[in-house]
């Protein structure tokens, strides 16, 4: 990355993204945004900084100044919309794009993007028309066809199948594997609608080689990552929290893999008035956690014999309340189901002694399985070959049974398939050990069965023989299978 130069009114935002400073980085970009520099397009840097950052707040002050000092520029607004939608806020997000739709009715970018959003609304009829009207401009438009085979369940014989199979087979060299790995993925959710399983099991596999080759992972240091908070979070912290950290009993955190219900378990908990949700792509935690650094097991042990005002740990939990009110204000209780929280549990754990955690299991082969088949819109660079699944699954196990042993009391672990099978039962007991109105999350869990019902237990078995690497993946892994 170019340093800038000094007297750069970015250059300290710079300065904290080259340590890689999450709160630095936050604290930067809260200044500008404070201060209102004359930055014009420059705030889209801010802006991107703050999404990487997984600030939501800041993001939205940045987004807001792009578009007060560059307010005729149809991408000061596209970048207000994606913050709102960022955020959650997707009635917002269409608010902002709607005038511009209307100023260009025929725009194949404008139509996708307010289609994805209709999409997060439930309104699947209206963004069905926006897609077409892209695919109309672009019949090779990958992510239209994505929008559009979300949008709707496909029948056998269909002329969309036709088509999106020939937008496939017609993609030259010239169109980058992500595109042509977003083709394929569609046409795995087609044929999985129309029950031609073994079809929609070789496209995903095509897809996941698209996208493998467009975005290695490095496990091998992920697992180190891994192995270093075990060393450093390990049995001595049992029971060692009680006092420390900052005691506020609102956060509840949702730790889950991909595929397991996450983010709809949170929309559910959330459904009484007096409770909140944070989105999934939220980095809160992670953000008020950089004070922490490279603790090592022996400072973290010296902040937990420290008087409580002004230890780190404080901090970090102050901090990690102070950013999460700011966008689920004055709530008695919030779900934050943030992704890689298994990372952080050891350090949730410590500086929010009061929070508890929900976590969710999966079948393995089920779990593996549908994460395979799932392209993720924010990176998830080990989601494409069967053997990095199965050892971030293990990983992901390995951390959180660590955590269940560290903060005894404070874990209650669901499993998915009950979450199917007796949605309601399982849900007043999520709710009864969250704090939460048991029967408007049970009535909210009612109404909403139909998103777990489109990942159903046993979905493994639809893979055919393109299960057995993912089998011999997780065997490899240290599972025990049925």
């Amino acid at each position: 990355m170019l340093q800038p130069r000094q007297d750069d009114p970015l250059a300290g935002l710079y300065n904290a993204v080259s340590r890689e400073d999450l709160l630095a980085m936050s604290v930067e970009a809260r200044a500008l945004v404070n201060a209102g520099p004359d930055l014009g397009s420059r705030w889209s840097e801010v802006a991107g900084i703050m999404n990487e950052a997984g600030d939501i707040a800041s993001l939205l002050g940045a987004c807001h100044k792009l578009v007060e000092q560059v307010p005729d520029d149809v991408q000061s607004h596209i970048w207000l919309a994606s913050a709102y939608a960022f955020g959650g806020d997707h009635r917002s997000a269409l608010q902002t794009l709607q005038p511009l739709l209307a100023a260009s009715p025929r725009d194949a970018g404008l139509n996708r993007r307010v289609g994805r959003i209709l999409l997060d609304l439930g309104l699947t009829s209206e963004a069905q028309t926006l897609f077409r009207t892209a695919l109309a401009a672009n019949g090779m438009d990958a992510l239209a066809w994505e929008g559009l085979v979300k949008a709707k369940t496909f029948v056998p014989g269909e002329d969309d199948l036709a088509q999106l199979e020939q937008a496939r087979v017609s993609v030259g060299e010239d169109v980058s594997a992500r595109d042509r790995g977003i083709l394929s993925y569609a046409l795995a959710k087609a044929y999985e609608d129309i029950g031609e399983y073994d079809i929609a099991s070789r496209r995903v596999a095509e897809a996941a080689a698209f996208y493998r080759a467009s975005a290695p992972f490095d496990m091998d240091q992920h697992e180190e990552g891994v192995r270093r908070i075990l060393e450093v979070y390990d049995s001595s912290f049992t029971g060692a929290n009680e006092e420390a950290g900052l005691i506020d009993s609102r956060p509840v955190f949702i730790v889950a893999p991909p595929s397991c219900g996450a983010s709809w378990l949170a929309s559910v908990l959330s459904a009484p008035s007096d409770v909140a949700a944070l989105p999934r792509s939220n980095s809160l935690f992670w953000m008020s956690a950089a004070p922490l650094g490279d603790q090592t097991r022996e400072h973290l042990h010296a902040a937990l014999s420290a008087p409580g005002e002004g230890n780190v740990l404080t901090g970090v939990g102050a901090a990690y309340l102070e950013y999460a009110q700011e966008i689920v204000g004055d709530v008695r209780r919030w779900i934050d189901p943030t992704s890689l929280s298994e990372l952080a549990g050891g350090a949730i754990g410590l500086c929010l002694p009061a929070a508890r955690f929900v976590r969710i299991s999966r079948d393995p082969l089920d779990q593996a399985w549908s994460i395979l088949k799932t392209r993720y819109q924010r990176a998830r660079h080990w989601t494409y070959h069967a053997d990095d699944i199965a050892r971030a699954l293990a990983a992901h196990n390995r951390l959180v049974a660590h955590w269940e042993g560290l903060f005894p009391g404070r874990f209650l672990t669901v499993r998915y398939e009950d979450l199917i099978a007796d949605t309601e039962n399982e849900v007043r007991r999520i709710a009864f050990f969250t704090g939460v109105d048991a029967d408007i999350a049970a009535d909210a869990a009612a109404q909403r069965r139909g998103a777990l019902e489109a990942d159903p237990a046993g979905v493994h078995q639809r893979a055919g023989v393109r299960i057995d690497p993912v089998r011999e993946a997780l065997l490899r892994a240290g599972f025990t299978l049925d």
